[in-house]
């Protein structure tokens, strides 16, 4: 049985995802393609930075097979995410030392410095409050941890101009990112933009938040990315 522990949240943004992640069969249809080749990477980085015998918190899991991997490698694992419907298939692969709870990052139900290692894959994109949810990572985790974090990097100039080489011959872009050839020059030179300033002129961690897209024909390529 899955742990459930979800605060409630004045967020009007934040009350929306959470609705969506619930109840979106098409995004958990999506998340069928993050399999143990696709997560691969992401477990080996974590695995490389664990020492051995670590207690570790998978943040924003999804079909939990990330959690599942790590706890393969014989490290304690707890994995969480926001929706018991990503989970469902996951609470048969619990032991005792992996289990699965559903729980908002941003308000964790977790003591402080309970875990030697914090990570998440493809998560932090996805919070419309990355410092409050960072903020609780820094406190469950435990003193000389570590905090392990991966993710695309959405303002890349390069993520634009793949969508736009995919259109000018004759492929799709991403859904609301590049959907037509002008689409994704205008986000190209958008990115740019916020390439130079983000690496050159801004001196502290500035999140540029957006209205993350929640429609089902705008699943996918990260429409539901809140910065």
């Amino acid at each position: 049985m899955i742990e459930t522990s979800m605060p409630e949240t004045s967020s009007p943004i934040r009350q929306r995802m959470r609705e969506f992640y619930e109840t979106s069969e098409t995004y958990k249809n999506l998340l069928a393609a993050h399999d143990e080749a696709y997560l691969r990477h992401y477990v080996e980085l974590v695995i490389r930075y664990a020492p051995p015998r670590s207690k570790i918190l998978d943040l924003g899991c999804g079909n939990g097979i990330s959690a599942r991997l790590l706890n393969q490698a014989e490290f304690d694992v707890v994995g969480t995410d926001i929706s018991p419907l990503f989970l469902e298939e996951a609470q048969d692969w619990e032991n005792p030392r992996l289990r699965y709870q559903v729980c908002d990052v941003m308000e964790l139900p977790f003591e402080s410095e309970s875990f030697n290692v914090i990570c998440s894959n493809e998560l932090v994109e996805h919070l419309p409050d990355v410092e409050t949810a960072l903020n609780e990572m820094v406190r469950v985790v435990c003193k000389g941890g570590r905090i392990v974090i991966s993710g695309p990097n959405l303002c890349s100039p390069l993520m634009p101009l793949l969508d736009w080489l995919n259109l000018m011959s004759g492929k799709s872009g991403r859904p609301v990112w590049g959907e037509t050839k002008r689409q994704a020059l205008q986000q190209f030179a958008r990115n740019c933009r916020l390439y130079v300033q983000k690496r050159f002129l801004t001196k502290t961690p500035h999140f540029i938040y957006r209205e993350p897209d929640l429609q089902a024909d705008a699943i996918g390529g990260d429409a539901d990315s809140a910065y």
